[in-house]
């Protein structure tokens, strides 16, 4: 048998696993293929599914999210329940520049609606702010998600509280916590 022997056994399948990707996307290519066409042909179907992907994300979109160019993923407890998750998705990066460009949107906050508590972003001396920015508006991804955490020091904020979470005039209003 030589090396090439294997174009006998018909087709090759080439596979890209994604980590936490729900769907590993599949691509025949012929078995004689050079792995620069296979890598081709699997960026394709990837580049794919992030179109569709961001297609359903785009529909149903609320008056905030269509002017500010995201779609709210949510708000959920991390950490032991000692800090909050809030993530989004960029559906228009020149949209949502106020919000991920660090430079415009002062350090951003949450008000839990039940005690108007205000929560801030840790900052810690290594890591710096704990939320995802930019320096420059090119540096934001269509697509992409960001996220920001906020301290929840004695588990003040609980699963079903409602919070607004502030990014300078940015204003998310009465999300639920998961």
């Amino acid at each position: 048998m030589t090396k090439n022997s294997g174009a006998a056994f018909g087709p090759l399948v080439a596979v890209l696993v994604l980590g936490g990707c729900a769907q590993t996307p599949k691509v025949d290519v012929p078995a004689h293929a050079t792995r620069a066409e296979r890598q081709a042909a699997i960026q394709e179907v990837v580049a794919q599914q992030d179109a569709e992907r961001l297609q359903a994300l785009e529909r149903d979109l609320t008056p905030l999210e269509q002017e500010w160019g995201i779609k709210l993923l949510g708000i959920r407890l991390t950490a032991n329940g000692y800090a909050l998750e809030f993530r989004y998705t960029v559906l228009d990066a020149q949209k949502a520049t106020p919000i991920v460009q660090r430079r415009f949107s002062p350090t951003p906050f949450v008000i839990v609606e039940r005690s108007g508590a205000k929560l801030g972003v840790p900052f810690t001396a290594k890591a710096g702010s704990l939320r995802s920015s930019v320096t420059t508006a090119d540096q934001i991804k269509r697509g992409r998600n960001y996220s920001a955490l906020f301290a929840n020091p004695g588990k003040h904020v609980k699963p079903g509280d409602k919070v607004t979470v502030a990014f300078g005039n940015f204003q998310a209003e009465s999300l639920v916590v998961q």
